[in-house]
C-alpha cells in the first residue's frame, strides 16, 4: 500500500512539472504571436508622384556673390601751367574759373543704365572759354620763347663756330682774322634775322590784343561809362555839394579807366607801327651786309684752304658748346609741345559742344561729381560695368575642381529671380589653393555671366551649376519610386481603378534625386513613394516612438494590399472600399481592415 502510495506521488509530480512546462511553452507562444507585434509595430507610408517631362542634369553646385569690373569715363586733362603760380590777379574767382572747367548739368545718376551716346554731362560755355583763352595765351607765349632760342641757338652757335675754327686754324694768323671777319658777317646777318623774327611776333601779338573781343568790349564799356559820368557831372547842380562831388568822382574814375584803356591800345597800335618800322630798316641792313658778306666770304674761302685743323682740344670744345646751346632750344621746344598737346587734349574733351558722352553702355555704379562742381583733380568722373564684365566668384573643393576647366558653360540662378536662368562661363581658375590650413581645400573659380544682365547687380547671390553630364525632354521620378527584384526595376503606380500595381519600368540616365524613364511609364501617371514608421510602445510608461526608415520596396506583391502587408497596417487593402485605412493628405498608410467609413486607421 504504501509503495503503491509513493507511485502515485511521483506521478502526480511529473504530470504537474508537464503541466507548467506546457503552461510556460503556450505563454510564450501568446507572447510571440500577440504581445510582440503590439509592442513593435512597423506602420508604412506612401506618398504620390506624378510623372513629369524636363530635363536631367547631373552637374557640381556651388554659391557666390556677383561682382563686377568697373570702367569709367576720366577727366585727366592737366590744365596746369607753369606760370599759375606767378598770377598776379587780384580777383581769385576770376583767376579760378580760367583755370578749371565746371559742370552745368549731369545726367545720370548711380544705378542708371546708359547706352553708348547718351549725354552725361554739360560744361558751361564760360568755364570753356575761360580755359580756352588761358592754353591760347600760353601757346602765343611758347612759341615766343622758342624763337628767341633758337635765335639766341644761332647766334650763339655761329660764335662757337668761329672759336673752332679759329682754333684749329691757329697756324695761320691771318686766316683766323678773315675767318672772323666771315663769321662776324654772317653773325649780323643771323642776329638781325633773329630780330626781325622777334619784331614780327610782337606784332602778331599786338594784332591779336587789338582783335580781342574781351578787350574790345571793356573799352566800349568804359566809353559808354565816361560819356555817362561826364554828362551826369556836366549836368549836376553846383550848389549841391553831395551829388557835385559823388559825381565828379565817378567821371573822373570813368575818364581814367577810359585812358588808360585807350593808353593800352594806342601801345599795342604804336608797337605795329614801330616794329614794321624796324624791320625794314633791318632788311635794309642785311641787305647791305650779304653783299659785303658775299666779298668777304670768297676772300676767306681762299685762305681756309691753306688753313690746318688744330688739335682735338678745339672739337670737344666745339661739341660742348653745341650741347649747351641746343639743350635751350630743345627745352623750348618740349615746353611748346606739352602746351600743344594739353590745348588738343582740351579740345577733345569737351568736344564742339561742351558736352560729355558714353562713349560705350553698361551700369552706372558711381557718379562723382554734381552740376556746380569744378574738375580740379584728375580721376574718373562716372563708373560703370560693362554687361561683359559681370563676374561670379566662388570656391570648388579639391574632389570637384578636376572635373571643370577654363572655357566650360556654367547655369546660374539667382536668389532674386529664382525661376530665370542665366548661363555663364568659366574664365579662370586660380591654381593656389585659397587655404592650405583649411579642413577642406578649395580653389577659387571665376565665372562670367553671358546673356542679357540688366536684371542683376552687384552682390546678388546666385547659384552655380557645373553641368557635367544631362539629357533634356525626358520622362522621369524620384529614384525612391523605383526598386529592383531580380535584376528588374519596377514601380508602384496607381491604374484606372485607383489601385496600386507593380509596373516594370526601364530606367537611363539619373542626376542626385531624379531618374529618367525610357518605358513602361507615360507623363501625368500617378506612382508611390513608400516610407517605414516604426512605433515602439514601453510598457512602462505607455509612451509611443516613432521613426521614419527608408523605403523597401522589394517585397512579395499582396493581393490584399500594397506589398503584400495588409495586416501589418498597409494601404489596408487594394482601395479604400475595402475598409483600408488612409494616411494624411500627403500619403497613404494607417492601419488595416476596417468599416468602411474608418479613415486614416492609425
Amino acid at each position: 500500500m504504501k509503495e503503491r502510495l509513493k507511485k502515485d506521488k511521483k506521478f502526480r509530480r511529473k504530470l504537474i512539472l508537464a503541466a507548467a512546462a506546457l503552461i510556460l511553452l503556450l505563454g510564450a507562444c501568446i507572447y510571440t504571436l500577440f504581445i510582440k507585434p503590439n509592442l513593435s509595430n512597423e506602420v508604412y507610408i506612401y506618398k504620390e508622384e506624378t510623372v513629369a517631362r524636363g530635363d536631367l542634369v547631373l552637374g557640381i553646385m556651388e554659391s557666390g556673390s556677383l561682382s563686377f569690373g568697373e570702367s569709367s569715363v576720366t577727366y585727366d586733362l592737366d590744365l596746369e601751367l607753369d606760370d599759375d603760380d606767378d598770377d598776379d590777379s587780384d580777383d581769385d574767382e576770376d583767376s579760378e574759373t580760367t583755370k578749371y572747367l565746371e559742370i552745368e548739368e549731369v545726367y545720370v545718376v548711380s544705378g542708371q543704365r546708359i547706352e553708348e551716346g547718351d549725354l552725361l554731362f554739360k560744361l558751361t560755355d564760360s568755364s570753356v572759354s575761360s580755359v580756352r583763352r588761358k592754353l591760347s595765351s600760353a601757346l602765343t607765349e611758347a612759341r615766343i620763347t622758342l624763337s628767341n632760342a633758337q635765335a639766341e641757338y644761332d647766334i650763339s652757335m655761329l660764335s662757337a663756330k668761329s672759336t673752332y675754327d679759329s682754333s684749329v686754324k691757329a697756324g695761320n694768323r691771318a686766316n683766323a682774322d678773315f675767318q672772323a671777319a666771315i663769321t662776324a658777317s654772317e653773325q649780323k646777318v643771323k642776329g638781325l634775322e633773329a630780330e626781325i623774327a622777334v619784331l614780327e611776333l610782337e606784332i602778331a601779338v599786338a594784332e591779336e590784343m587789338l582783335a580781342d573781343e574781351d578787350l574790345l568790349e571793356s573799352y566800349e564799356n568804359a566809353k559808354t561809362a565816361y560819356t555817362t559820368a561826364k554828362e551826369t557831372y556836366e549836368e549836376t547842380d553846383l550848389h549841391n555839394s553831395t551829388a557835385y562831388t559823388s559825381n565828379l568822382t565817378a567821371y573822373q574814375t570813368a575818364k581814367s579807366q577810359l585812358e588808360a584803356l585807350e593808353d593800352e591800345l594806342q601801345r599795342y597800335s604804336d608797337t605795329i607801327t614801330d616794329n614794321q618800322a624796324e624791320i625794314e630798316k633791318k632788311q635794309q641792313e642785311i641787305e647791305d651786309a650779304k653783299v659785303t658778306q658775299i666779298l668777304e666770304n670768297q676772300e676767306a674761302v681762299n685762305n681756309y684752304n691753306s688753313a690746318s685743323l688744330e688739335g682735338e682740344l678745339a672739337e670737344e670744345i666745339y661739341n660742348y658748346s653745341t650741347n649747351s646751346l641746343s639743350e635751350a632750344v630743345n627745352q623750348a621746344q618740349t615746353e611748346l609741345d606739352e602746351i600743344q598737346g594739353k590745348m588738343d587734349a582740351f579740345e577733345e574733351f569737351v568736344g564742339g559742344d561742351n558736352q560729355i558722352y558714353a562713349s560705350e553702355g553698361g551700369l552706372v555704379t558711381n557718379v562723382r561729381y554734381e552740376a556746380g562742381d569744378e574738375l580740379i583733380s584728375e580721376g574718373a568722373m562716372l563708373t560703370y560695368a560693362k554687361a561683359d564684365e559681370y563676374q561670379i566668384s566662388i570656391d570648388v573643393s579639391e574632389e570637384d575642381v578636376a572635373a571643370i576647366s577654363v572655357g566650360d558653360s556654367v547655369e546660374l540662378v539667382f536668389t532674386a529671380y529664382p525661376e530665370q536662368l542665366w548661363e555663364g562661363r568659366i574664365i579662370s581658375i586660380t591654381t593656389t589653393a585659397s587655404s592650405e590650413h583649411a579642413t577642406t581645400i578649395s580653389y577659387p573659380v571665376d565665372i562670367l555671366v553671358l546673356g542679357d544682365t540688366e536684371l542683376l547687380y552687384g552682390g546678388m547671390t546666385a547659384d552655380v551649376t557645373f553641368v557635367t553630364d544631362s539629357v533634356t525632354d525626358v520622362l522621369y521620378v524620384s529614384k525612391k519610386a523605383v526598386f529592383e527584384e531580380n535584376g528588374v526595376s519596377y514601380v508602384y503606380k496607381k491604374d484606372a481603378s485607383g489601385n496600386r500595381v507593380k509596373a516594370a519600368v526601364e530606367t537611363g540616365f539619373s542626376d542626385t534625386a531624379s531618374i529618367e524613364i525610357v518605358s513602361g511609364l507615360e507623363e501625368g501617371d500617378i506612382v508611390y513613394i513608400e516610407s517605414v514608421m516604426n512605433k515602439n510602445a514601453e510598457s512602462s510608461s505607455g509612451s509611443t516612438e516613432a521613426t521614419e526608415e527608408e523605403p523597401d520596396m522589394n517585397q512579395e506583391d499582396g493581393s490584399d494590399g500594397f506589398g503584400g502587408r495588409p495586416s501589418e497596417g498597409g494601404f489596408g487593402g487594394a482601395s479604400p472600399d475595402n475598409g483600408g485605412g488612409m494616411g494624411n493628405s500627403n500619403s497613404f498608410g494607417g492601419g488595416g481592415g476596417g468599416p468602411a467609413d474608418n479613415m486614416g486607421g492609425r
